[in-house]
């Protein structure tokens, strides 16, 4: 087997193992995440939704930047992790310190006494997390994605009794800390046991200043996206209410967690599977159009599909005390459709070495997109609105990330709007039936379910009567895999 056919199959089997785990990984986390939602308040998740704001701008130091590089380096060795975990150690350590000391001024910000003991608790995952970043740049770039199946599937199922059971003893907001930091620690420890990665006591700063050379721009990129990210829930945190900031954090929750899962699996490994192939600037095309033609494939339905079913799903799974959190749900189903448009331009440029592009698109958009924000904070004062925000500048970031790979892979509007165009229609109208479904007078659960059904089935039936290029790509794919299993099995 040559060594092209080598990396299909590796890029295969990655495929696979990474969707079971994002896959089975949601189911389990969504399972929790309702039944937490039905057994505590907002105000309990709007104490998890502040710290998680801060928390997310320290991880990026952390883990955004170094673990990038080691992942598209062509030759990396021991001696490059090692380097690149003591140094990821020594920030954590920094920002953890940082954490601990500003949590009463945190804390009074919000005028929320309990932030002080949650930050400095929670805060020592920062360091638990300084680990499994190298630790994931690791499996990442050696394709052994088996690996995160593993140590997620365990980590999130035992982490889910211990959030569930002491949500039910009553330790409200203490039981999402627990959660979190269970499953952060487990899953870390599992990742270091299966993949043996065995750390040297090294330190090369000449390494060092090659992987900043390229790690640098990508964390300033994080740092920016992030900023962007957090600034909609630190303004309605300060601004409105905890309250405000739950539905919201929630309402965000469900579409993130659907688009992550596709976006994230084939991301993860469309980027180290490129990095491979950086100097043939035809197989980088080919991976991103596919990659581009099989997420949205995935992604727009279900995101039209639940923006059709919010107002019965939020009744329905959480109950109508989070009935304000379904006007979220709708505005981030249409924003995260946009998402990965821009994540599989993003991903090339990345492969290719050109983090000094990665880094120009980021000021570009998050110029605009922050006069956007400043423009409806200053005009408005309702946090719905605000939220209306993403949608806007998901277009805007849509259009500036494609421009750099017209030229640099040759990826082309006209071929985009080729590749994404077919999807997006049969989602609409798949999307448009379900809706008008809201119309049926019976049980709400019935209703959802037979929403859900019909959804899938007209999809499908799209696919086929369209002749859905990527429908037979899947089918196809799913075919080789159960043809490979048997072969498997004979050979044993």
């Amino acid at each position: 087997m040559n060594s092209s056919q080598n990396l299909q199959k590796s890029t295969l089997s990655g495929m696979v193992w990474k969707f079971a785990e994002r896959i089975g990984a949601q189911l389990v986390s969504t399972v929790v995440a309702i039944v937490l939602a039905r057994l505590l308040s907002a105000d309990d998740y709007s104490v998890i939704s502040i710290v998680t704001i801060f928390f997310t701008f320290a991880n990026v130091f952390i883990s955004s930047g170094f673990n990038t590089a080691l992942i598209q380096k062509k030759e990396v060795d021991i001696k490059d992790y090692s380097t690149v975990l003591y140094i990821s150690l020594a920030f954590s350590v920094f920002i953890y310190g940082i954490l601990f000391f500003t949590a009463p001024l945190i804390a009074n910000l919000y005028s929320a006494p309990i932030l002080v003991p949650v930050i400095r608790i929670m805060g020592i995952t920062l360091i638990v997390n300084a680990v499994k970043s190298v630790l994931c740049a690791y499996v990442s770039s050696t394709l052994q994605f088996r690996k995160f199946f593993y140590s997620t599937i365990i980590g999130t199922v035992i982490s889910a009794f211990v959030g569930i059971g002491m949500a039910l003893n009553g330790f409200g907001p203490w039981a999402l800390v627990a959660q979190q930091m269970t499953n952060t620690v487990i899953d870390t420890c599992i990742l270091f046991l299966t993949t043996r990665v065995r750390f040297v006591l090294a330190f090369s700063w000449r390494r060092l200043k090659g992987l900043f050379s390229y790690g640098w721009k990508i964390l300033v990129s994080s740092l920016i996206s992030t900023v962007y990210d957090e600034v909609n829930p630190l303004i309605i945190g300060i601004k409105f209410s905890g309250a405000d900031l739950s539905y919201y954090s929630k309402g965000k929750s469900f579409p993130t967690l659907i688009s992550s899962t596709i976006s994230d699996t084939f991301s993860a490994v469309l980027f180290p599977v490129i990095s491979k192939l950086q100097d043939d600037i035809g197989a980088v095309l080919n991976y991103t159009r596919r990659f581009m033609k099989i997420s949205s494939y995935f992604v727009f339905p279900l995101m039209m599909g639940f923006l059709a079913v919010s107002d019965n799903f939020v009744s329905v799974v959480l109950t109508d005390k989070w009935m304000d959190a379904s006007i979220y749900i709708k505005i981030f189903c249409i924003s995260y459709m946009f998402n990965i448009i821009q994540n599989g331009n993003l991903q090339a440029i990345r492969a290719i070495g050109r983090s000094d592009i990665i880094l120009v698109l980021e000021v570009i958009k998050k110029t605009t997109y922050f006069a956007v924000i400043a423009s409806f904070v200053f005009f408005t004062n309702s946090p719905q609105l605000l939220a209306i925000t993403s949608i806007i500048n998901a277009g805007v970031a849509t259009v500036v990330n494609t421009l750099p790979n017209r030229k640099l892979i040759g990826y082309k509007y006209r071929l985009q709007i080729i590749d994404l165009l077919p999807n997006l229609l049969i989602a609409s109208v798949m999307g448009a039936g379900v809706y008008f479904m809201n119309y049926i007078e019976m049980n709400k659960l019935l209703l959802l379910l037979l929403q859900v059904a019909a959804g899938a089935v007209i999809y499908i039936l799209l696919s086929i009567v369209t002749r859905n290029e990527n429908y037979r790509y899947f089918i196809n794919m799913i075919k080789n895999i159960l043809k490979r299993g048997g072969k498997d099995e004979k050979a044993h």
